[in-house]
């Protein structure tokens, strides 16, 4: 169990490919909901630590609210503004007893599920600190130029500049076999604005010419829906994501 939530976690904070574009990581984690406090409290001791209080970007802390079939309940979500802040952070991370303390007690309170590490390309919206529930859309594209232009037609159209929140485009780095390949995350200041919003694109013009250019590029394979709990780290969103 140990060497499990080691090697996990470890993705997470570190991942393992380079570039300056922003990296982030999704990990799942399965908890009780009695434990829960107890895993929000073991982030916050983690991220208040001399070591955690170097982490060089923008962690969120997220629930759950719809996932199909996946038992995890929580997601916790790195974003560096590029690989080289993910290994310096690594270096003051892995040899600290903060660290050690804290898959101590991860040990206790759950099982670690899945990891992704992702690269992100395009970003759109109101990037801001405030959006706390968030929309992945999944996609097996075939070809990215396209899905990225049409993705960016929308998001420039009319009907796309009238959108709420925040839009990212990021490709898989790495996470394993799945024929996931790309995937479009949202970010809504409350389940109401997404509601308001969606009746408004999905009768729109511009949306039906980006669902059949997206079509043509790749295939839809469903969303998932989660929810801030906590963030931490001592960039801003717009910080993490600015060239």
């Amino acid at each position: 169990m140990r060497t499990v939530i080691v090697s996990t976690i470890l993705a997470l904070l570190i991942g393992q490919t380079a570039g300056a574009e922003p990296y982030w990581a999704q990990i799942s984690l399965q908890t009780t909901v009695q434990n829960t406090p107890k895993v929000v409290a073991a982030m916050d001791k983690l991220m208040s630590s001399k070591v955690g209080q170097t982490f060089p970007g923008r962690m969120l802390l997220q629930s759950n609210v719809a996932d199909g079939a996946d038992p995890s309940t929580h997601t916790v979500v790195p974003i560096y503004k590029s690989a080289a802040d993910r290994a310096a952070f690594m270096g003051r991370l892995l040899p600290s007893k903060e660290w050690s303390e804290f898959q101590t007690t991860l040990e206790r309170l759950g099982q670690p599920g899945g990891t992704v590490l992702y690269r992100n390309f395009l970003s759109w919206g109101d990037i801001n600190d405030t959006d706390s529930v968030w929309m992945a859309h999944a996609f097996s594209v075939t070809d990215p130029a396209a899905f990225a232009a049409a993705l960016n037609a929308f998001m420039n159209s009319p009907t796309g500049k009238k959108g709420p929140g925040q839009v990212y485009l990021s490709g898989v780095v790495a996470g394993g076999i799945s024929p996931v390949s790309h995937v479009v995350s949202v970010g809504y200041a409350s389940t109401t604005e997404m509601a308001e919003w969606l009746p408004v694109r999905d009768g729109s013009s511009d949306w039906a010419a980006f669902l059949a250019a997206a079509g043509r590029a790749g295939t839809y394979l469903g969303a998932t829906m989660a929810v801030d709990v906590k963030t931490y780290g001592s960039l801003s969103m717009k910080e993490v994501v600015a060239p």
